[in-house]
């Protein structure tokens, strides 16, 4: 087998005019998927063949040795194999800025559970990729030339092509975003830009101790009769459409579904569909509309603090060098339990006997920022196997054939989910303080659901899986006697639409912290809540109104089949 596929390459290497038109082809190859996924007219679909096609054919024909000007652009083929894998698992788009973000913020734990299940689609596309760069070195190792004839009239039809198809970008435009640049379209153009941008934003994250050092809320608070409670738990990969509290034919919420003192927000949507920018919107006063305070200002964290909370951070998520990180650092105690590289799985309950110790032990006023696990993948992995009540929940392969096994497991994870939070409403009872928790997770998950088999977030473009998410809010009886109105406007804003910017705002305003930074539109327990228009953070940190982010019909049918507005 070896000795055939060894054969067949030296026998193309003695036919270098063949090979030219081999590495154009595998040059082109993500331009080729792109012209079929892409939402663009025709003007630019065209332009996204023949504009890379152009540049190839003059850029190759620049040297008659063959191999030569591949060998010096062997480190596009990274991009290549990365984008194709990238198709492999969302259907659509090119390497997006968050997901090389993703690169230097995603644990290797992680990695390798995101890894082993593709592991197919990768092992294919990396092979096709290093058998073509044994052909580039073999041909050029063996010191063949190309005629000057041959390169001549490639680069001819290269220029030529180049003449007639630049122009087709500005007749183009993205039929969602409008945008027809060939610095957001034109592939690799356009990743070599995102790689630019992600590589400058993360400069700017690293630099965000000294940009926000002097900042500060001014927040005070006026004293009451006795010390009060607040916990914000912050989910991860929470879908709303699989807790039965929002309509599921399951039971995954049989905690949650009996108790009187939960109130649940039905048309909620996240503003980033990742965990990195997600997180840093619930933590801070930035949102979509003007992501840029993130690197000015701090979290409510601090906002607390300088009302005079004592504040803790409890994460059953690693550090990942992101705002989140740099945010959980604000409190005054802080605990993570899971390491970058280690492979051991907690389950979120190594919260709740923390949970339980700082409601008793500390004695004044106290936030709690909680930071699960949740149902990220792999799903069986959350929780312990007396909460699979869904089976069989084990599956090694994404498919749809191991798709039922797939939502058994994730639906296990909403119970332990539903577990977890039941525990923690006992756990600030047992308090006896006037007490309050908000839960919302960072945002959703495709799980293969309809004839598009998407997988898993953070896909460049959103779908309503990824988008829609569960927001819940508790009330212990005491908060509910102090601060009635609170609660009763909580009551009334349930049905309204809501997007995950509201949360600082909100949680700010439900502990009475007074402070110019917070916005009582943006509020759900305040009288001035308005609804307004929901906006998502695009991938280059823009604002897009969340139905015109490359929404498919299939995601525009489940919006109107959950009766969520789309304004």
């Amino acid at each position: 087998m070896a000795n055939n596929i060894l054969k067949r390459i030296l026998h193309k290497i003695s036919r270098q005019n063949e090979l030219f038109y081999i590495f154009i082809f595998v040059n082109l190859l993500p331009s080729l998927f792109l012209f079929i996924t892409e939402p663009f007219n025709l003007a630019e679909k065209v332009a996204l063949i023949t504009i890379p096609l152009a540049f190839l054919l003059i850029i190759l024909s620049l040297s008659k040795r063959v191999g030569l000007i591949q060998m010096i652009l062997l480190p596009f083929f990274f991009f290549h194999a990365f984008q194709l894998v990238v198709f492999s698992l969302f259907k659509e788009d090119v390497l997006a800025v968050d997901m090389f973000l993703n690169l230097v913020t995603t644990n290797a734990s992680e990695a390798g559970e995101l890894l082993s299940s593709i592991l197919i689609p990768t092992i294919s596309i990396c092979s096709l990729y290093m058998l073509v760069i044994i052909l580039v070195i073999l041909s050029f190792k063996k010191n063949l030339s190309y005629s000057t004839t041959f390169l001549k009239k490639n680069r001819l039809v290269g220029i030529g092509m180049a003449i007639i198809s630049i122009p087709l970008i500005f007749f183009g435009k993205d039929l969602n975003t409008n945008d027809s640049s060939i610095q957001a379209n034109i592939y690799p153009i356009n990743i070599m830009y995102n790689m630019f941008f992600a590589t400058n934003k993360y400069i700017k994250i690293k630099n965000y101790p000294s940009t926000s050092n002097n900042f500060s809320f001014n927040a005070t608070r006026k004293t009451q009769e006795e010390p009060e409670v607040y916990v914000l738990v912050i989910g991860e990969t929470s879908r709303a459409d699989n807790w039965q509290i929002y309509g599921y034919n399951r039971q995954t919420n049989p905690n949650l579904s009996n108790n009187k003192s939960v109130l649940h927000f039905h048309d909620v949507i996240t503003q980033s569909n990742t965990t990195h920018k997600s997180v840093s919107i619930l933590l801070s006063a930035a949102s979509a509309e003007n992501y840029e305070l993130i690197y000015s200002q701090k979290s409510l964290i601090t906002a607390f603090k300088e009302a005079g909370f004592t504040t803790i951070y409890l994460s059953n998520q690693a550090k990942n060098g992101s705002f989140i990180e740099y945010f959980s650092k604000e409190a005054d105690h802080v605990e993570h339990y899971r390491s970058n590289n280690s492979i051991k799985n907690n389950f979120d309950s190594i919260l709740l006997d923390r949970l339980q110790y700082y409601t008793s032990s500390v004695k004044n006023n106290l936030l709690i920022v909680v930071h699960t696990y949740g149902s990220h993948f792999y799903y069986g992995e959350r929780y312990p196997r007396e909460f699979a009540k869904y089976t069989p929940d084990n599956f090694t392969r994404i498919d749809q054939n191991n798709r039922q096994r797939m939502i058994n497991a994730y639906d296990n994870s909403i119970i332990y989910t539903d577990y977890f939070l039941s525990e923690l409403s006992k756990i600030l009872v047992r308090s006896g303080k006037p007490a309050s928790y908000l839960f919302i997770s960072d945002h959703g998950e495709d799980i293969m659901d309809d004839d598009r088999n998407r997988f898993l977030h953070a896909s460049p473009n959103p779908t309503y899986y990824q988008l829609r998410v569960p927001l819940l809010m508790w009330f212990s009886e005491k908060y509910k006697s102090t601060y009635p109105q609170k609660y009763q406007q909580a009551k009334e804003n349930q049905l309204k639409p809501i997007a995950s910017n509201v949360v600082f705002h909100t949680f700010v305003d439900l502990a009475n912290i007074e402070t110019l930074y917070l916005n009582q539109e943006n509020s759900l327990v305040n009288p001035n809540f308005k609804i307004k228009p929901r906006m998502y953070l695009g991938d280059h940190d823009n604002p897009i109104h969340f139905y015109k982010t490359n929404l498919k019909t299939q995601d525009k049918l489940m919006f109107e089949k959950s009766k969520m507005s789309i304004e």
